[in-house]
């Protein structure tokens, strides 16, 4: 028979600590196994939190570009419905040019897949926007055209001598007397006491008066609903009646009513409509 290599006493010892090294590996193992997933877990959800952040900043930058898109896209219309109101105005043309049945009014109200389909119907409407804007310019100019055409009596300057400068324009400007902004209904030129004012078209006298803002003033009917007046005359040529010719003396430059210094107020009005009168001065 083989000895045994350890002693019996030996034998008993070392069984125990064999077992209990195993079971110390294996708690090793199991820690190291248990360590492994948790930190695969935390790995885990740090790409989570990453990739997050990342659609977070992705999705904010795509707000942003949304926002800067729709200002862009409030001036556009912002711009189409100027005109299309100055159209209104100027023409007297009905509610078929409202810019609100100009556009596809559901377009934006409807709900969306994401950016990218957002993006899609906000250029639509920037396209139709621009394409509306284009044929709204091309209309005023037509009208425009056809109106000078049809008054070519009313294309004159009423100061032909050319010793009246421009000097203030048609719109919003600064009011000389409070600072303040206000409409200005016509355009003015400044010149020389008694500087020769001509009619800028062919008409009837029908007015002939002193106003307390306008000072002495004349009046022109032209025919179908086109006036033209002169304000702040130092004197009145022409009376309540007189038929006068394009271009003929009708009144002297002045300061009277409400002013600042020697200067022709000037007015185009078509009916009650006040139009910018370096439309229809001579070129």
């Amino acid at each position: 028979m083989t000895a045994s290599v350890f002693p019996p006493a030996q034998a008993m010892f070392l069984r125990p600590l064999g077992a209990l090294c195993i079971a110390l590996l294996v708690a090793i193992s199991l820690a190291l196994y248990c360590y492994s997933q948790w930190q695969a877990v935390q790995d885990n959800n740090a790409r989570l939190v990453q990739q997050l952040e990342q659609q977070r900043r992705g999705q904010q930058q795509q707000l942003s570009r949304i926002g800067r898109r729709l200002g862009q896209l409030q001036a556009e219309l912002g711009q189409v419905a100027s005109l299309s109101q100055r159209l209104q105005q100027d023409y007297a043309l009905g509610d078929e040019l409202a810019t609100g049945k100009i556009f596809d009014s559901g377009l934006l109200q409807r709900s969306f897949s994401g950016f990218a389909e957002l993006n899609m119907a906000l250029n639509l409407l920037a396209s139709q926007a621009r394409e509306q804007g284009r044929a709204l310019s091309t209309l005023e100019s037509l009208l425009l055209n056809l109106h000078i055409n049809e008054i070519t009596q009313v294309h004159g300057h009423p100061v032909p001598t050319g010793q009246g400068r421009l000097s203030s324009t048609f719109g919003n400007r600064r009011d000389p007397f409070t600072g303040q902004g206000r409409w200005h209904s016509g355009i003015d030129f400044s010149g020389e006491l008694g500087t020769p004012i001509a009619a800028t078209g062919a008409g009837i006298v029908s007015l002939v008066t002193e106003h307390p803002a306008y000072g002495r003033m004349i009046e022109l009917n032209h025919g179908q609903g086109w006036t033209t007046r002169y304000a702040h005359l130092d004197k009145q040529l022409v009376s309540v009646g007189d038929k006068v010719e394009n271009g003929q003396l009708i009144a002297l430059m002045g300061r009277t009513g409400r002013t600042t210094g020697v200067h022709l107020h000037y007015e185009v009005l078509k009916g009650n409509k006040r139009l910018d009168p370096a439309r229809f001065l001579p070129q």
